[in-house]
C-alpha cells in the first residue's frame, strides 16, 4: 500500500471516529434553531455567552486568582475571591434566575406558580440584609416581588414575547443591584467588603439547587468511554479491514492481560480488596438476569444497543438524579426561614422550616428516597418492556439496580459494593475468557472479533478514564471540579434534545430558556467554586460528581461490557440492529401527560 492511501484511510478512520464519538451527538443533542420566535435568538445569544464566561471562569480561575486582587471573607469558611470578578458570577446567578422565571412563565400553571414563588423567595431572601431604618432594598425587593406576580398572573400561559424576559431582567436584576449598592455604602464606612459576602451567602444556599446537575455530570466520562470503545472497534473492522481488528485485538489482549495480572495481584494481595470484584460480579449478574426477564416481558424481538443507551444515558442521570435528591425540597425550606426569620415571623417558623430541611437530607432519608427511586425505576423498565421499547428499559433497569444496591450499602451496610477499577478488570477477564475459547474452537470471526475488542476497549478506557479530565485537573487544581467540568460541557452540549421539541404544554422557548437557565447556574455554582479555592464552600460538586459516577455511568459500563460480551458469545458484531425509533426518549418515557400524550411533558 502506498503512502497515499494510507493516509486517506488514515484520515478517514480519524474522521469516522470523530464524527461517531462527537460530532453525531453534539448534533442531535445540542440546541438548535428550530422555528425559533422573534426575540428568542438574542437571548439564547446571551444565555451562551454566559455560559462561555462561567466556563472561562472554571478553567481559569487559577491564573485569575493570581492575576486579580482578592477580598477575603471571614465565616465557617475563609473565602477568598477575586473581587473584580465577584459582579460577573452575581450577574450571571441573575441571569440563571431571570431565565428560569421567563421560561416557565409560558409551561404548566404548576411550574410557572412553583418557579415564580420560588424567586420571589430568592428576591426577599437576598434583601434580607438591609437593616436601615429605611429598609430601601427591602421596599424595592417587595414592590417588585408584587410586580412580578402581578405579571406572571397577566402574562402566564400565552404566547412567547420577547420582552417577557426583559420585564422580567428589570423586577429580578433591579432589587439585586439595589441591594448591593445599598449594602456597600452602608459597610463601606467600616472598612467593609459586602458584595463578595452577599455572592457567598447566595450561592452556599442556592448552590444545592446544582446538585442533579452534578450528580449526572458524573456519568459523561462514562458516557464517552462506552461511545468510543464501540466506534473504534468499529471503525478499524469498516474504514481498514478484518485483518486491522485482528492485530489491534491482539495488542489490546496483551494489554489488558497485563493490566489484569497487576490489577489482580493488588486486589488479591488484601482481602477486603477483594470485596470490589465480588460487588462487581453481582451487579453484572444482577443486570443481567433483569434483562433477560424485560426480554420475556418485551411483545415481539427487539434488542438493546449501546449506542442508543449512551444517548440516553444524560438525560436519564439528570431526571433520576432531580427526583431522588431531597436538597431540591430542603433549599426552598431554607431560604423561606431566612426569609421569615429576616422579615419578622415568629421564632418557631423559621426553626421549624430549617430542622425540616435537615430531616429530609440526613443521610437515612435521603437514601431511603434513593432506595425507593431505585425500585421505581426498575417498575417503570417493566412497564416501558411490556409496551415494546427496547435499549431504554435496559438502561433503566440497570441503573435502578446500581441505585438499589448503593442504598442497601447506605442503610443496611450491604458489604458488596462494586468499584470502578474491579469492574474494569471483570470486564477484561470475561473479554479475554471469551477471546480464549474463541481460538480454541477456532471460531473468532471478524464479527466475534470485532465484539470482543470492544469489551477490551471498554475495560481498557474505563480503567485509564482519568486521563479524560486530567489535563483540566491540572488547570483547575482539583480532579473533583475537572470531572463536574467535562460532565456539564458535554452534557450541555448532547444533552438538550429535548429543548428541540414542542408541545401545548411546554412549549418550544420555554423548555429552551429552562435548558439555559439550569446549565448557566451549573455552572455558575461551579465557577464560584473554582474563584473561592474551596470546593466544599457551597457545596462538593466533585463529591457529587464521583458519586453520580458509581450510580450512573458505572451501570452504563456494566451494560455496555454485557452487550459486547453477549454478541462476542453469540458471533455477532455489537450493535448490529437498527436504532431506536425517534420520540422514544429519556423524557417522553419518563412524563406521560395528563390527556396520554407523551409530548406534552417532554421537558429537557
Amino acid at each position: 500500500m502506498t503512502r497515499r492511501p494510507v493516509l486517506r484511510v488514515a484520515r478517514q478512520a480519524g474522521y469516522e471516529f470523530l464524527h461517531r464519538v462527537i460530532l453525531a451527538p453534539v448534533h442531535e443533542g445540542r440546541l438548535r434553531d428550530v422555528d425559533w420566535p422573534l426575540g428568542l435568538r438574542p437571548l439564547v445569544t446571551v444565555g451562551l455567552v454566559g455560559y462561555v464566561v462561567a466556563a472561562l471562569l472554571v478553567l481559569f480561575s487559577g491564573p485569575l486568582r493570581e492575576w486579580v486582587p482578592l477580598a477575603a471573607q471571614s465565616g465557617t469558611v475563609l473565602l477568598t475571591l477575586p473581587r473584580a470578578l465577584v459582579w460577573i458570577v452575581l450577574a450571571l446567578t441573575a441571569l440563571s434566575t431571570s431565565l428560569a422565571a421567563s421560561g416557565a412563565l409560558h409551561a404548566r400553571a404548576w411550574l410557572r406558580w412553583v418557579m415564580t414563588g420560588f424567586v420571589v423567595a430568592i428576591m426577599l431572601f437576598i434583601s434580607v440584609p438591609d437593616q436601615e431604618d429605611i429598609p430601601v432594598a427591602r421596599i424595592l425587593t417587595i414592590v417588585a416581588c408584587i410586580g412580578l406576580v402581578v405579571f406572571v398572573a397577566l402574562r402566564g400561559g400565552r404566547g412567547y414575547r420577547w420582552w417577557d424576559f426583559v420585564v422580567i431582567v428589570v423586577l429580578v436584576w433591579g432589587p439585586l443591584i439595589v441591594t448591593a449598592a445599598v449594602l456597600t455604602s452602608v459597610n463601606r464606612a467600616a472598612g467593609f467588603d459586602f458584595v463578595p459576602l452577599l455572592l457567598s451567602l447566595t450561592l452556599s444556599t442556592l448552590g444545592q439547587l446544582a446538585v442533579p446537575a452534578g450528580l449526572a455530570a458524573g456519568a459523561a466520562v462514562a458516557s464517552v468511554t462506552v461511545s468510543s470503545a464501540l466506534w473504534a472497534a468499529k471503525v478499524v473492522r469498516g474504514v481498514i479491514g478484518s485483518t486491522a481488528v485482528y492485530i489491534v485485538l491482539g495488542l489490546v489482549a496483551v494489554w489488558r492481560t497485563v493490566d489484569v495480572v497487576l490489577g489482580a495481584g493488588a486486589l488479591f494481595a488484601d482481602a477486603e480488596a477483594v470485596r470490589p470484584l465480588l460487588g462487581s460480579a453481582l451487579l453484572l449478574g444482577l443486570i443481567a438476569g433483569a434483562w433477560v426477564v424485560l426480554a420475556r416481558l418485551r411483545p415481539g424481538r427487539g434488542e438493546p444497543t449501546a449506542q442508543g443507551m449512551t444517548d440516553h444515558i444524560d438525560a436519564l442521570a439528570l431526571v433520576v438524579a432531580a427526583f431522588t435528591t431531597t436538597t431540591i425540597f430542603a433549599t426552598p425550606l431554607i431560604v423561606l426561614a431566612q426569609v421569615a426569620l429576616g422579615y419578622g415571623a415568629p421564632a418557631e417558623v423559621p426553626t421549624f422550616l430549617v430542622w425540616v430541611a435537615g430531616a429530609v437530607t440526613d443521610t437515612i432519608p435521603l437514601f431511603i428516597v434513593r432506595g425507593v427511586g431505585a425500585l421505581v425505576l426498575i417498575a417503570l423498565a417493566v412497564v416501558q418492556a411490556r409496551r415494546g421499547r427496547r435499549t431504554l428499559p435496559e438502561l433503566m433497569a440497570a441503573v435502578g439496580i446500581a441505585g438499589a444496591l448503593i442504598s442497601a450499602a447506605a442503610l443496611f451496610r450491604f458489604p458488596l459494593l462494586w468499584g470502578g477499577d474491579a469492574l474494569a478488570i471483570l470486564g477484561a477477564v470475561l473479554a479475554l475468557g471469551v477471546l480464549v475459547v474463541s481460538l480454541v474452537r477456532r471460531a473468532l470471526t471478524p464479527a466475534r472479533a470485532t465484539s470482543v475488542l470492544i469489551a477490551l476497549l471498554m475495560s481498557a478506557l474505563f480503567a485509564y478514564r482519568d486521563i479524560v479530565t486530567d489535563p483540566i485537573a491540572f488547570l483547575l487544581g482539583f480532579a473533583g471540579g475537572a470531572v463536574v467540568l467535562f460532565g456539564f460541557v458535554w452534557s450541555f452540549l448532547t444533552g438538550y434534545k429535548a429543548a428541540n421539541e414542542d408541545s401545548r404544554a411546554y412549549p418550544r422557548p420555554a423548555r429552551v430558556q429552562l435548558v439555559l437557565a439550569n446549565a448557566v447556574f451549573g455552572i455558575t455554582v461551579l465557577a464560584f467554586l473554582a474563584l473561592a479555592r474551596d470546593p466544599d464552600a457551597a457545596v462538593s460538586l466533585g463529591d457529587l460528581a464521583e458519586f453520580g459516577g458509581q450510580a450512573y455511568g458505572d451501570p452504563l459500563v456494566a451494560s455496555g461490557l454485557l452487550l459486547a460480551l453477549w454478541a462476542a458469545v453469540r458471533g455477532r458484531e455489537l450493535d448490529d440492529v437498527p436504532e431506536e425509533p425517534e420520540g422514544e426518549g429519556v423524557t417522553a418515557t419518563l412524563a406521560e401527560s395528563e390527556d396520554g400524550s407523551r409530548d406534552a411533558h417532554a421537558v429537557g
